[in-house]
């Protein structure tokens, strides 16, 4: 196995800071310094990551959790705010497989795999996310129907989605957007675009895993043959 999937898939970090450990020489392997991402790892290798020893890989969990509002999707912060990885038991280290702001709800796949993180994040399987929008100015449809053949945001980035009203409901406006891209704050820009601003964020599902029976703030795990499936067939199409 590759060195630098052999870290990540040993919960040390995700697959890009693995990358980043390995490039800044911080990865000694039988007292010797290795900064080749393609390095084979063998059985009896006796491997230092930043002074911490990898000895073994541990058996993948992958999670779904329902995020609360004012968590953030970081594995650590300095300032000490609650954290989504907070909300799972396990001895493990954890990731998040991508990001959702502090002031978002909804699914987030958590696991203790950085490969597997690392795959899901990949533009090439297109994993579909699913997102249920408030707003208060609303859109004519000429223009958000744009969105599925490409729309243009911010610094001339070009976008491509699916985007739904689904009516008017105590003063905002709600809609549905399905996006398959991961972009920094990708929703909140194309209602920018369109000349309105997101008042509610929620991701009701990520690769097909929906949260709407799970309570916020809890999660379930997900079968590894369960991920595998969506990313083989994601790789097919």
């Amino acid at each position: 196995m590759r060195l630098n999937k052999y870290l990540a898939r040993s919960g040390y970090a995700s697959r890009r800071k693995c990358d980043q450990v390995i490039e800044s020489g911080k990865v000694n392997i039988n007292g010797n310094i290795i900064t080749d991402y393609s390095y084979k790892v063998n059985d009896d290798d006796v491997i230092f990551c930043n002074g911490t020893l990898i000895n073994e890989i541990p058996k993948r969990e992958v999670y779904l959790l329902n995020k609360l509002k004012g968590y953030i999707s970081t594995s650590s912060d300095p300032h000490g705010r609650k954290k989504v990885v907070d909300l799972i038991k396990s001895d493990n280290r954890l990731f998040t497989v991508g990001r959702l702001d502090r002031d978002t709800t909804g699914a987030i796949i958590i696991t203790n795999d950085g490969q597997l993180a690392n795959n899901l994040m990949h533009p090439k399987f297109k994993i579909e996310k699913v997102y249920f929008a408030s707003t208060k100015i609303d859109i004519e449809k000429l223009k958000y129907v744009s969105l599925s053949e490409g729309m243009k945001i911010d610094n001339n980035i070009i976008v491509r989605g699916k985007m739904k009203r689904l009516g008017k409901k105590g003063g905002l406006i709600h809609w549905q957007v399905t996006l398959c891209e991961g972009k920094n704050h990708e929703v909140k820009r194309i209602f920018k675009a369109l000349g309105s601003m997101v008042t509610h964020l929620h991701r009701e599902s990520i690769a097909g895993f929906s949260v709407n029976n799970i309570m916020p703030g809890k999660y379930v795990k997900i079968k590894n043959k369960e991920i595998d499936k969506v990313l083989m067939l994601n790789n097919k199409s």
